[in-house]
């Protein structure tokens, strides 16, 4: 007898059901508002078992179906059987747990939990081998769907879009939109096996190394042109990874969202009898409206699941001496000059990133994290001491996880320390990589990070890493993306047990800017590079995205001028102004005029940095792209709406703002930085004019509304 799995919830409409043959199905997931504005099309019962809330795939299993290189219909995936469940409220929501069995002896509980307020789930399974012999585990979801798109009069292949995230060194937070037919997606496909529309095909990207989000962050989003719903995704995982969307047996649309795969990822777990093993987290939710809606739910989200900490309660102002300034050339004669700069600009922390360590070239003799003599004759603690005396906390550029090949240490050390293939050391653009599954690589980090604490008092440490393991290591693992896996997981539980020794201690992520900007790292860290770019127009392409990518208030965004020019310089601050403000450049050839312009800006988001961890990130233009002649990017907190707008290629930026209103109007405008009166405005009770003073030229504006409830 089917049995339904009722889940009440005020923004979400998510059906699970028993059938008849104990499978565990998910037959619905949408928005609240638009299950009740679009019918869902009836799922014969013989269908239903298709829309499986799991899918494994072990070693020596069949697969039952045509298939490609899908991982749809597995054979363990179909065989799952409901055994009982448990539903319960916890701090967050309603928790659902469910035990399934195979008859090859796995015994699987899909996690879901679901948040108060929120219009996402998070899930994850557990599997335990209850059988007598080894079992191989080659794909495992974290998050199985095969409903996308499916309400309303239209097959989802004429409406779908889909949103594909580029990410690169230099070029982080760049989306694309693709009508879904154009990805081979379409309703000429296989009329005979199922449906109109099923195929072999799929849609698929993801990781396999360390660096998580070196060309595609861990992402999706979807919308449907017909009903107005946006789905979206996030995987939370700093090694491999893969969202994959594909046709069904209905020829419905699927997505499936994991860790590490084997075919994509070079993982295979053998798992022996009694041990389980636990799959990355994935994040799914949908919404009825834009990708502002899904930007505001996925930043309550990740303001839920992150570490609480102070830093991100404060959003302290970082001062670093690298982007446009020393770029890893320190001296202590160079840095209290700046140091002097930072504190007359009211930055809080003060960080001296790369080269302190070295007298000379640096790159491939990192590791003993010892300061340099010669660039600090009088010793480093005396720049420290200094900061300090200047009213500000010092911080620290340290690449923990890394050992140049030059590094006297790292010919001491047995290969056990780092990553290893094929009875080599993995080496990468001039490093090692050390493995944090061995306690002794553990002890030494730990014993290096609280020797800079003790010795200089660093309150702050920018965490780079700049190289990447590849596929992972074979050393101790049953394949190299098994021992990548384990290796990220004791790095999170490392950062876990410093906090715990040093509960205020402020931890920036950075990999090469944003090469690993992912929630498996980002719920433990408050603050997260976002990129290296060098050129400010196209830091402001970058920028005006990265909320969508992580919570505002984590971003930290180069804020450098490096031209002694108004114009030049207020836009620098607007690019950080509504994210993290990042402060650097090269300060000491400002004049007193625009070192007061940066002043004013620092000081203006001090006075609003309590409304902007609250708020939430608007895109009233979408996403930006590189031929866009106007960016604008804002937060809106209560009845107001922070919104910084950007003429690129026109001085004239008339900008609606209805589709992110939501039907309340606008009362009033204003420029609020900087403080001048050289822009003329106008407004409409749903958009704005602005006739800024040049092209090249950034404004940032306080919109106020009526009729806000």
């Amino acid at each position: 007898m089917a049995e339904k799995i009722l889940i009440p919830h005020d923004r979400l409409s998510v059906d699970f059901e028993i059938t008849d043959d104990r499978e565990l199905v998910l037959l619905s997931f949408s928005s609240k508002k638009e299950q009740e504005r679009f019918a869902q099309p009836a799922i014969p019962k013989e269908k239903q078992h298709t829309f499986r809330a799991l899918e494994i795939q072990c070693t020596g299993d069949n697969c039952p179906v045509h298939h490609g290189y899908k991982h749809h219909a597995t054979q363990t995936g179909s065989s799952l059987t409901y055994e009982f469940r448990k539903q319960y409220q916890n701090y967050w929501g309603t928790k659902l747990e469910v035990t399934l069995s195979a008859p090859n002896g796995l015994e699987a509980v899909y996690h879901v939990q679901f948040f108060n307020e929120i219009s996402m789930i998070r899930c994850w399974c557990v599997v335990t081998n209850k059988s007598e012999e080894d079992i191989g585990l080659e794909y495992l979801s974290s998050f199985h769907y095969e409903g996308l798109c499916q309400r309303g009069k239209l097959p989802f292949w004429e409406k779908t879009d889909l949103y594909l995230s580029y990410h690169t060194w230099y070029g982080e937070n760049q989306w694309k939109k693709y009508p879904i037919k154009d990805l081979g997606f379409s309703g000429m496909l296989s009329q005979g096996y199922g449906a109109p529309g099923f195929g072999v095909n799929r849609f698929q990207y993801g990781n396999y190394g360390s660096w998580s989000t070196c060309e595609h962050l861990p992402m999706g989003i979807l919308s449907d042109r017909e009903t107005g719903e946006t789905f979206f995704w996030q995987i939370e995982s700093s090694c491999g990874w893969l969202g994959e969307y594909g046709q069904s047996e209905t020829g419905g649309l699927y997505l499936s969202l994991s860790g590490p795969t084997e075919a994509e990822s070079h993982w295979w777990k053998n798992l022996k009898p009694g041990q389980s093993f636990t799959t990355v987290t994935a994040a799914f939710g949908a919404v009825n409206g834009s990708l502002s809606d899904a930007a505001a739910e996925l930043t309550k989200y990740r303001r839920t699941i992150r570490r609480p900490n102070q830093d991100d309660e404060k959003l302290n102002i970082v001062f670093n001496d690298y982007m446009n300034c020393l770029s890893g050339d320190p001296t202590a004669e160079k840095e209290y000059a700046i140091i002097d700069k930072a504190a007359l600009l009211g930055c809080e922390y003060y960080c001296v990133d790369a080269g302190w360590y070295d007298d000379g070239p640096w790159w491939d003799r990192v590791g003993e994290w010892k300061e340099s003599k010669r660039r600090f004759p009088d010793g480093l603690k005396k720049v420290f001491d200094y900061i300090r005396e200047k009213g500000m906390k010092g911080g620290m550029w340290l690449e923990i996880e890394v050992m140049g090949i030059s590094c006297p240490l790292a010919s001491s050390l047995p290969d056990d320390w780092f990553f290893m293939r094929h009875g080599k050391r993995h080496a990468d653009h001039g490093r090692y990589l050390l493995d944090f599954r061995n306690p002794a690589v553990r002890e030494y980090a730990t014993q290096t990070v609280e020797r800079l604490i003790d010795e200089y008092g660093v309150s702050f440490f920018k965490i780079d890493y700049n190289v990447t393991t590849g596929i992972g290591t074979d050393l101790h693992a049953d394949s190299p993306g098994d021992g990548l896996l384990e290796h990220v997981r004791c790095l999170y539980g490392w950062y876990r047990d410093l906090y715990q020794k040093y509960p205020d201690l402020v931890i920036e992520s950075c990999s090469s800017g944003g090469q690993r900007m992912d929630y498996g790292l980002l719920q433990g860290q408050s603050l997260q590079s976002i990129s290296d770019q060098t050129d400010y127009l196209f830091n402001a392409l970058i920028a005006a995205n990265t909320a969508f990518a992580v919570a505002p208030e984590q971003a930290g965004m180069w804020v450098y001028p490096y031209e002694d020019d108004r114009e030049h310089v207020i836009f620098n601050l607007l690019n950080g102004i509504l994210l993290r403000p990042y402060i650097s450049g090269q300060v000491w050839g400002l004049s007193e005029e625009n070192l007061a312009l940066m002043k004013e800006g620092i000081s203006l988001y001090k006075k609003i940095r309590p409304e902007l961890r609250q708020g939430l990130p608007l895109f009233p233009l979408g996403f930006a792209s590189p031929d866009s002649p106007v960016l604008a990017y804002g937060i809106q907190y209560r009845d107001h709406i922070y919104l910084s707008l950007y003429g690129i290629q026109t001085d004239e930026v008339n900008l609606s703002l209805q589709n992110i209103l939501h039907e309340r109007k606008i009362s009033s405008i204003e420029v609020l930085y900087p403080q001048s009166k050289d822009c003329v405005l106008h407004y409409t009770e749903d958009g704005v004019c602005v006739k800024l003073p040049q092209t090249k030229c950034a404004r940032l504006l306080k919109v106020t509304l009526k009729d806000y409830h």
